[in-house]
């Protein structure tokens, strides 16, 4: 400011093009995609003034990505740990740590889309043809989507505890964590079947899976218990790939917190050990598959939902110690799980594929298509399945983004287009019934 005054004369002069010349004002100019990393606790650049900039690009519909820390110091981007703004603050937290890592992963990611290539060959066919496909430049979270996934964290974070739900605590590996559980009155009293919902990485409460889901209304007529569990911002699938390598803020030891949730509800005879299902949508049904290689003898039926695979799964994950009965459904023009999959992420294809190899289904299965509930959603669902030492099957959700499919009202979560000519936790439900040991 006192060099623009001394060379242009006054102050109002130097003003006058400070503010011209402003990356704000002339936001609406930059077309090509942007990615801001920015931290609320930054005293150089506060998080306050890069705000406007952001929102004027994203009023004038330009592709924009954004990072927040909470935690982190100017520079953190650049993993810094001495000098500059580094400087007095002593060691990092295990949250400045977690964040500058998160922010890497994120610009890896948004570098590598802008810069894939269309000639560059994937992995083989699902089906081992050996042929090769061009991946498809994956599709980013609208400024929309992600103000609705904030909205969601808000939400849940405010509610009570619904009158239906009691919140349980366990301590694994030192670490208190939490679960939502409704126990039917017509569960109470002896072991039942048991629906554990997984929650996606937009939240760290197994609420939002009650306020996004039907399955407590259903447990309390079809006589089942729900469990929510709780994630550690997010869940730990034990991946090291591009993907989900320390994408994770906590090293938690999720698979153990299962365990001890299943070993505890089977003591106190409220779970029917033979009779334990798992479900989770998008980082959740990630987690899902995650837990169904882990203690494939514990889980009687699993579902996925909005999810594939990490290629690391192939390398990287335990293989399943038996068969289980598997469901997965998918949308075809999901945002953040792409349907014909990326250089880190399986197609939906691949993943199926995963599933019925481990099950050893046969090779032809049989199709079909559901009826067309509500020709205004734009949406048509085809189902497959296949018999084996378990099922598999796969439901082809048509124009289906990244949401939980269902039939009854919910509130949207601005991940694309839903459809409703299915209910997922009915399906889901009606799947395991048919598929458990009675």
């Amino acid at each position: 400011m006192a060099g623009l005054t001394r060379r242009l004369g006054s102050e109002e002069q130097a003003l006058a093009v400070m503010r011209a010349q402003s990356i704000e004002a002339n936001a609406e100019k930059i077309v090509v995609p942007a990615l801001f990393l920015t931290s609320r606790a930054d005293e150089q650049v506060p998080h306050v003034m890069v705000l406007p900039t952001i929102e004027r690009m994203q009023a004038a519909g330009r592709e924009v990505e954004v990072f927040t820390a909470e935690h982190s110091p100017h520079g953190f981007y650049w993993g810094r740990s001495v000098g500059g703004s580094r400087i007095g603050r002593g060691d990092k937290s295990p949250e400045e740590s977690a964040e500058e890592e998160r922010a890497r992963d994120v610009l890896i990611g948004f570098l590598g889309r802008q810069f894939a290539r269309a000639d560059q060959p994937v992995a083989a066919s699902a089906d081992g043809d050996g042929k090769s496909e061009a991946p498809s430049p994956r599709r980013t979270p609208t400024p929309g989507q992600s103000a609705a996934i904030r909205q969601l964290r808000a939400r849940v974070a405010e509610m009570p505890i619904p009158e239906n739900l009691t919140r349980r605590t366990l301590t694994v590996g030192g670490v208190e964590r939490e679960f939502f559980i409704n126990v039917p009155a017509r569960c109470a009293g002896r072991p039942s079947p048991v629906v554990f919902v997984l929650h996606g990485g937009a939240s760290s409460s197994g609420l939002a899976m009650h306020l996004k889901s039907d399955f407590t209304t259903l447990g309390e007529t079809a006589g089942y218990v729900t469990v929510y569990p709780s994630g550690v911002n997010g869940w730990n699938i034990g991946s090291h790939d591009m993907y989900s390598v320390k994408r994770r803020t906590s090293d938690a030891d999720d698979v153990g917190f299962f365990r001890a949730m299943f070993d505890t509800l089977v003591a106190e005879q409220v779970a029917d050990p033979q009779r334990i299902h798992v479900v989770g949508g998008s980082n959740g049904g990630v987690m899902t598959q995650f837990l169904v290689c882990s203690l494939a003898d514990r889980i009687a039926g699993a579902g996925v939902l909005v999810a594939t695979l990490p290629r690391a799964a192939e390398k990287d994950w335990p293989k399943p110690s038996r068969p289980v009965p598997m469901l997965v459904m998918l949308g075809t023009d999901d945002p953040m799980k792409p349907w014909d999959g990326s250089r880190d992420q399986m197609s939906a294809a691949e993943t199926v594929a995963f599933w019925r190899t481990r099950n050893a289904t046969d090779a032809t299965g049989t199709a079909w298509d559901l009826a067309d509930r509500d020709p205004a959603d734009g949406c048509r669902v085809r189902a497959e399945r296949w018999e084996g030492e378990a099922p598999v099957v796969f439901y082809t959700l048509e124009g289906h983004g990244h949401g939980w499919p269902m039939q009854r009202g919910r509130d949207t979560t601005g991940t694309g287009p839903k459809t409703r000519d299915i209910s997922a936790t009915d399906v889901l439900w009606s799947f395991f019934e048919a598929a458990s040991p009675r």
